[in-house]
């Protein structure tokens, strides 16, 4: 009895009490007689535990069931049921008929034991019973604790102050019985949250993301808050304890949609990877790199002209600790998973098909192509459904790493019933060598609808076989298994990483004579090409409007569309189809959870292989996962969760203490961070979760101009956590502060879940610069932007300046500069210099540099990039982007100038006066320094005419924008 009540309790807040446990064995409701046996699926525990309230001095009670299970030899009890006593509560007791003695057999009771009789309990709930419903109904034989059970049944039901006829919505309630509510919300135990990953689309969203709506005043759903802060502290908590290290596995995924072909030709190159025969045998000409400079670099021309000034900044990956890979002695990929579309497209394989001659066919190929290397693989698992078809390769020596292996299909064709479109999926776990801890991988290969004008039912599509994709639960025990839980399916997202390998069919929207003239233009670097084209694409369109595909990845595109080719005398001359406009159709994207490392090391496509009107793609991957120890884990996991277990408690809560509530940021610059720091304590006697809320639901958690981290959080009894607030001052928020008055402030509320607001107030003083402002407004400032007072100073429109006045400064001190000009824009300038010259411009002083008297080249090249920085934080181009498809139709200088007629005056002004300086510095240059013009021209038409991410017209080249500006600069 005392462990059952030990068990119970440690399920209970400290606010609940248990007042009697009985232990009894559930049975049907129809049976009249003992059960022959008591196993372990069977058995419960019934608790009355009660709840008084401190403040009115009310006392509830409430009925556990409670379910005894063993996972890991460690005992763990799980809450069933919850019946609060009141109204139609009500127990029925009746003895029982004893069963007859089979003395025969050596597992009977004793006769002292056996001899005794038993009873049944019969349990109707407050609310009654449905018509087609029976009572709860237990069996016990321990008569002196079922007595104290229905005493205190009975106790409770009499000081129960509900009024009869009335029923309580446990959910909802926030008066009688709503210390429940933590009780009967769905809970996720340490077992499930070991063997089941959460949700990718969830996860990888910030948690602030993920929270309820709630401002001060305006309380959200704290008790849901708190349930995704804990389950998101305790995996973290539990994975950081549990991991001793990491793996590497390699991945190659291809896709391929074969148009209905057999295999014909050789697939190597697409199978194993080898890319040097790829680009040998190419039919598709693939433009050669342009040579490119950079302004801030010797001799080379770079897309991004301030890459020198960035080299410092950290990478998109964090540096990896030492990674082992599972198979260090063999660099070939460990899993190659490969997706076929169309395989078969013959009228009767609409409706679903099983045979599998196909698969056999491809299989056979693909096997083929792995040469001397397909003695060391194997094939895991397939899945085809009609024309898909999915293929799992795995080396021989990993095999047993992989296990729970299961394959799932869709259609999402015609009808939602026929085969014509949908998807296959496979979900497998892999084990590293040594471990027990695992990684859920899944693969789908999906086929999506047709046409450009289909995407909106692309899009559907896709959120179909999300919903659709499921698989079914394998419980790591029998213990597991028994558990009450209703998870009859797994979401294809219920992964640790997600790869689509898809013939998805999204198209290009831009005019198919652009489309193909840009993809034959030279004088592009060919990703610059690809990424100015993939603005138009719909798949990115359909992901930045969050229509599809959210949260997914998808590497770099280097290679040409792949669809659709033909033959002979429909094609052009780079051999697309002439009926159809080239597209990027065949696709690899992935989603990785926040605890797998999923690094992609190629994406390419394989023009050679020409059996079929789509072209195979096929992409690289290293997955880095943990290593760990699942029992740990498990155990890990158990112990965080007691440790959180009162966090929905309503225990007395002194709350959070914090050190400072007032942080000043003192004199705050433009792109100069300046931090603060704020120690947070957890001085209440139980957890507490914490999370900022923003003044009103419409506002902002904090400034535009703060960061803070974290934004949640969990702490335990005497734990503290350090707040980092950072302000920064960005180019695009320079843009908004630059108009507004210098002291800047704010309040910052952190809200204790289910306890008191803390509020934190910012503030600093921001010294305005002429960064980041239009042309047109810095032409209406009187004078320094930071001796700017307010917006009735500003000139008006008659009386404006030509042209800005900082602009002239820096053009004027670098003609008149007597140190060499020739790598002006062309080399790095001093970070600190210019810090010194932008101040300088701000407030109007004189610079500290004589131009006259200067020898020093490094401070030219300090007022060159600054220059550079300056035009480049225009929120708009010099020349609006409305206007480049018009710049590529000049043919001459003459023309070029008549195009300025439609740019602003301001503009116009910067212009002339830039372009005319690069042709004095060309014309000053020595004779030995060749294509001075080019190298400028290469430097400046990227900023001078910077391309506009929203614009609908069709992209042009940067070697027509170098094009245009020469005709000012030569």
């Amino acid at each position: 009895m005392s462990s059952a009540l030990d068990d119970v309790r440690e399920l209970l807040r400290s606010t609940d009490e248990v007042k009697a446990v009985l232990e009894v064995t559930s049975i049907p409701s129809s049976s009249d007689s003992e059960p022959t046996g008591e196993e372990i699926a069977n058995r419960r525990i019934l608790a009355v535990v009660s709840h008084k309230d401190d403040w009115d001095l009310i006392e509830e009670g409430c009925v556990f069931v409670c379910k005894p299970r063993s996972t890991s030899n460690v005992k763990e009890v799980e809450i069933q049921r919850v019946l609060p006593i009141y109204g139609n509560f009500a127990i029925v007791m009746s003895q029982m008929r004893r069963n007859t003695l089979e003395l025969g057999k050596g597992s009977v009771k004793a006769p002292s034991e056996s001899s005794r009789s038993g009873f049944s309990i019969s349990i109707t709930p407050a609310e009654g019973l449905q018509s087609n419903l029976q009572p709860a109904v237990f069996f016990t034989r321990n008569v002196q604790s079922l007595r104290e059970f229905v005493a205190e049944c009975k106790r409770m039901r009499e000081i129960s102050d509900v009024e009869s006829n009335v029923y309580i919505n446990l959910a909802q309630s926030t008066t009688h019985f709503s210390w429940l509510r933590p009780y009967i919300l769905k809970q996720i135990s340490p077992a499930l949250l070991a063997i089941i990953p959460p949700d990718l689309r969830q996860v990888n969203k910030p948690t602030m993301e993920r929270l309820s709506t709630s401002s001060a005043g305006q309380p959200g759903d704290d008790h849901a808050d708190i349930r995704t802060v804990r389950d998101e502290w305790v995996r973290a908590q539990a994975r950081r304890t549990s991991t001793t290290g990491k793996r590497s596995i390699k991945l190659r995924l291809g896709t391929f949609n074969v148009n209905g072909k057999l295999p014909s030709q050789d697939l190597a190159s697409w199978v194993q990877g080898t890319q040097a025969e790829s680009q040998a045998a190419a039919a598709v000409p693939v433009l050669p790199p342009v040579k490119n400079m950079s302004p801030l670099s010797l001799g080379e021309i770079v897309r991004n002209p301030f890459d020198l000034l960035k080299r410092g900044q950290n990478s998109s990956y964090p540096q990896p600790q030492t990674i082992d890979p599972v198979d260090p002695e063999d660099a070939d990929p460990d899993v190659i998973v490969l997706g076929f579309q169309e395989l078969d497209l013959s009228t009767e394989a609409l409706i679903y098909s099983l045979g599998t001659a196909r698969e056999d066919a491809w299989c056979r190929a693909v096997f083929a192509s792995l040469g001397e290397k397909a003695e060391k693989y194997e094939k895991l698992v397939s899945r085809q459904l009609v024309g898909m078809l999915i293929v799992v390769i795995v080396k021989k020596s990993l095999k047993g790493c992989f296990t729970d292996i299961k394959a799932t299909s869709a259609g999402a064709g015609i009808l939602g019933v026929m085969g014509n479109k949908g998807a296959t999926a496979v979900r497998v776990t892999f084990t590293p060598p040594g471990a027990s801890g695992s990684t859920v991988l899944t693969f789908v290969n999906a086929h999506l609808a047709a046409f450009d004008e289909m995407v909106d039912k692309r899009n559907q599509d896709f959120h179909d076989l999300s919903k659709r994709l499921t698989f079914e639960v394998t419980w790591p025990s029998e213990e597991d298994q028994e558990l009450d839980y209703s998870l009859p399916t797994l979401s294809a997202y219920e992964s640790d990483a997600l790869f689509w390998m898809v013939y998805l069919n999204y198209r290009v929207d831009i005019p198919d004579l652009d489309m193909r003239r840009i993809l034959r233009e030279e004088g592009w670097d060919a990703s610059d090409k690809f990424e100015s084209l993939l603005r138009y694409d719909q798949l990115v369109k359909a992901q930045k409007h969050e229509k599809a595909f959210v949260g997914f990845r998808e590497s770099a595109i280097s290679h040409f569309p792949t669809y659709r080719f033909s033959s002979g005398l429909g094609m052009d001359v780079l051999g697309y189809d002439l009926k159809r406009k080239p597209a990027w159709t065949d696709r690899i994207l992935y989603i990785p959870s926040p605890t797998c490392r999923v690094e992609p090391l190629a994406y390419v496509a394989y023009p050679q292989i020409t059996m079929s009107d789509h072209r195979p793609v096929a992409a690289d991957f290293r997955v880095d996962v943990d290593f760990l120890d699942r029992e740990e884990y498990v155990s890990s996991l158990k112990l965080r969760y007691r440790e959180v277990d009162h966090l929905e408690g309503t225990q007395e809560r002194r709350g959070l203490q914090i050190d400072n509530a007032y942080l000043d940021f003192g004199t705050l610059q433009y792109q100069v961070p300046q931090v603060r720091t704020v120690q947070v304590t957890n001085a209440s006697k139980g957890p507490c979760a914490f999370r900022f809320i923003p003044v009103q639901n419409d506002s902002p958690i904090h400034p535009e101009w703060i960061s803070i981290k974290p934004l949640t959080g969990v702490l335990l009894p005497e734990d503290s956590v350090e707040l980092t607030l950072t302000a920064y001052v960005s180019n695009s928020i320079a843009t908004t502060l630059n108009r507004q008055p210098n002291d800047l402030s704010g309040t910052l509320i952190l809200h204790t879940l289910l306890g008191k607001d803390h509020f934190i107030s910012v503030s600093a003083e921001y010294e305005r610069t002429c960064f980041g402002n239009s042309l047109a407004y810095l032409t209406k400032l009187p004078g320094p932007i930071r001796s700017f007072k307010a917006s009735t100073d500003l000139l008006d429109e008659k009386h404006r300046k030509n042209a800005p006045t900082e602009i002239h400064r820096l053009v004027n001190w670098l003609m008149t500069n007597t140190a060499s000009t020739e790598r002006v824009f062309l080399e790095p300038g001093d970070e600190a210099t210019i810090g010194k010259i932008r101040g300088c411009l701000d407030t109007g002083e004189d610079f500290p540099w004589n131009p006259e008297e200067n020898k020093d080249a490094q401070i030219a090249f300090s007022f060159g990039s600054t220059l550079l920085l300056l035009l480049d934080s225009l929120p708009d181009p010099v020349i609006p982007g409305i206007l480049h498809p018009k710049c590529v139709e000049m043919t001459n200088r003459d023309e070029a100038f008549e195009l300025l007629d439609a740019v602003h005056p301001a503009a116009v002004n910067v212009w002339v006066s830039v372009t005319a300086f690069l042709h004095f510095i060309s014309k000053s240059v020595e004779d030995d320094v060749e294509d001075q013009p080019a190298k400028l021209a290469a430097v400046f038409a990227p900023i001078l005419l910077r391309d506009d991410p929203t614009s609908l017209a069709p992209p042009i080249s940067p070697a027509k924008k170098e094009e245009f500006l020469l005709y000012f600069i030569s």
